[in-house]
């Protein structure tokens, strides 16, 4: 297994990171390729052209994607999240890209000759729909190549999978429903368990938010899952402590707290590294010690 909470999404970086990397090759692609949008423009014109147009797409499209995450639901499946996020993403940006062509139109203009321009020559919202239609199969496209490595993730095993999956604390998992009706906390814990494939068992390590994926760690391996960080701790909550806006742990698997510079850490029982905020120490403090036993990682090898 990888030792850092955000090992990979596309094998190199996590997704906030690898969103930037994407956005530059998309740009130099379109100002080399010189496509139709950008006809009779010089090499600067068109840097700036497709750096604002491509930068405003992924930046609405992962803001569609924060803002409507919450709302869509743990039991939606993976395709249609991925489906309507890039939608309302598309939405969003149809009437800026209508702003910016009133302010650089791309290209000559030319009479309109299909369907679209004709019907985006009747009125303001019309044409606010039809660039809406023109940029969505483009946005889409883009959001499904964004999103593919958790369409084709598997899970990673840190061992060989056990025949039955465990429970926390390394208990087998119940098989059915209880008789008696479940809590709604008990409810929100299941689901949250459902999410995860029953090889990697439900003792969970650390889990770690990617924009809107979870790196979900446990005793027996990792997988990704959609989700926020604060579904874990609200499905979780007796069981571990947010230490981070990105990251929750569990209690059970803290071996000790670490300092790297003037940084803290969660040093876990599989030696994941989790990063503790600034806002969080007090907490950390209170669960797994004081400020006095923070355990300096450069005095540790030294000695």
């Amino acid at each position: 297994m990888a030792t850092h909470s955000n090992s990979t999404v596309l094998g190199v970086a996590s997704l906030s990171k690898t969103l930037p990397l994407v956005c530059v090759v998309l740009i130099v692609l379109f100002v080399f390729i010189k496509p139709e949008a950008t006809a009779g423009y010089g090499f600067f014109e068109r840097l700036l052209f497709w750096t604002v147009h491509i930068g405003l797409g992924l930046a609405s499209i992962v803001a569609a994607s924060k803002l409507l995450r919450p709302a869509l639901g743990r039991s939606m499946p993976l395709v249609a999240a991925i489906l309507i996020t890039g939608i309302a993403g598309a939405a969003m940006l149809a009437p800026v890209y209508l702003l910016l062509e009133a302010v650089a139109p791309p290209g000559p203009v030319e009479e309109p000759d299909s369907w679209l321009d004709l019907f985006a020559a009747q009125g303001p919202l019309q044409s606010v729909i039809a660039e809406f239609l023109e940029v969505m199969p483009v946005f889409l496209a883009a959001w499904f190549a964004v999103n593919l490595p958790l369409l084709l993730a598997r899970p990673v095993f840190a061992g060989k999978p056990p025949d039955a999956p465990q429970g926390p604390g390394g208990s087998h998992a119940p098989s059915g429903q209880s008789d008696a009706s479940p809590e709604t906390d008990d409810d929100r814990r299941e689901q949250f368990f459902a999410l995860i494939p029953r090889a990697l068992g439900q003792d969970i390590v650390a889990v770690s938010s990617d924009m809107h994926y979870l790196h979900v760690h446990t005793t027996l391996g990792k997988c990704m899952v959609l989700g926020t960080i604060r579904d874990v701790a609200s499905s979780l909550e007796d069981a571990g402590l947010q230490v981070h806006r990105s990251h929750w742990v569990a209690h059970a698997h803290v071996r000790r707290i670490a300092k790297r510079g003037s940084a803290w850490e969660c040093v876990m029982t599989n030696d994941l590294r989790i990063p503790v905020s600034r806002r969080n120490r007090s907490k950390v403090t209170e669960w797994y010690g004081s400020a006095g036993n923070v355990v300096s990682i450069a005095s540790r090898k030294a000695g």
